[in-house]
């Protein structure tokens, strides 16, 4: 099994950074605890994000929820550049009403977006996010009113999402790894082996672990192990008991489990859902 990437939130609010470099490794898909905001500037050739797999142009604004597998950069020529706002998923559980519901958008782990904005709301986005990375190390009052601004135009964004992706474009191989994801988390408590996947697409093995290689960065195995954990790690931040997450994951071993879910989080189950994410 390939070596896990596992990215928890930090501590603290929020935070954001702007880069632009080359990716000098390629990065395998991963999941976060947080809520991750990417506006990127530069065209995505191959993302994957949650069960989609695609191509996005520039000025594309991803909302990346908890728990939400993906990668969406792996070329190593591509000059990339772009604005990661990373919220912390607790916190801001802790500031909207537990009956206030128009947000749950924003934690919804089967359900990232890809947003659009109009050129007016991306001018006012990155004087927002250019705003917000020099208020760093300010007052925490006058950062956070900035932050509430920025979330307040994506918020729009969503509300006005027409549900079409006119902005992307989808290869053949690229849907046929889309749908082999779809099928991967339809079947997420059962065992799927490589055979099964070639028997129900009527594709030869070698062909799907090829293009799924090339689209995801990653084994299809390592993958099926990434897609259980993040559901568990969704089902224990819920409060259900570790047994149950474990059930649920199609882990008929206990002791499989719990080492599995350490691999790849780098902390026991239980001491995981003692944590109490949200």
């Amino acid at each position: 099994m390939e070596n896990p990437v596992f990215y928890p939130e930090g501590t603290s609010s929020f935070s954001i950074v702007h880069r632009r470099d080359y990716c000098n490794a390629q990065i395998p898909p991963h999941i976060h605890d947080g809520i991750e905001l990417y506006l990127s500037l530069s065209p995505l050739p191959n993302v994957l994000l949650g069960n989609q797999v695609l191509t996005a142009e520039p000025g594309t604004l991803v909302l990346i929820p908890p728990f939400c597998v993906h990668r969406l950069f792996d070329k190593t020529d591509v000059l990339y550049d772009r604005y990661i706002l990373s919220i912390n998923a607790s916190w801001l559980s802790s500031i909207i009403p537990q009956e206030n519901t128009h947000y749950a958008y924003l934690q919804d782990f089967g359900h990232p977006l890809l947003l659009f904005p109009p050129a007016p709301i991306m001018h006012t986005l990155q004087e927002n996010f250019e705003r917000l990375l020099t208020l760093h190390d300010h007052s925490f009052f006058e950062a956070a009113a900035c932050f509430l601004e920025c979330m307040t135009s994506v918020d729009a964004l969503v509300q006005h999402h027409p549900g079409n992706q006119p902005h992307v474009c989808i290869s053949t191989t690229q849907q046929t790894v889309a749908d082999i994801i779809r099928y991967l988390d339809e079947h997420i408590g059962e065992k799927v082996s490589l055979h099964d996947l070639s028997e129900h697409f009527y594709l030869h093995p070698d062909y799907i672990s090829r293009i799924f290689k090339r689209h995801t960065n990653t084994t299809v195995s390592s993958y099926i192990t990434l897609q259980k954990i993040a559901l568990a790690q969704q089902l224990l931040s819920e409060g259900f008991t570790v047994t149950q997450a474990q059930l649920m994951t199609g882990y008929s071993s206990y002791a499989h489990f719990a080492r599995t879910f350490k691999q790849q989080t780098g902390i026991p189950p239980g001491a995981y859902r003692s944590r109490g994410i949200f």
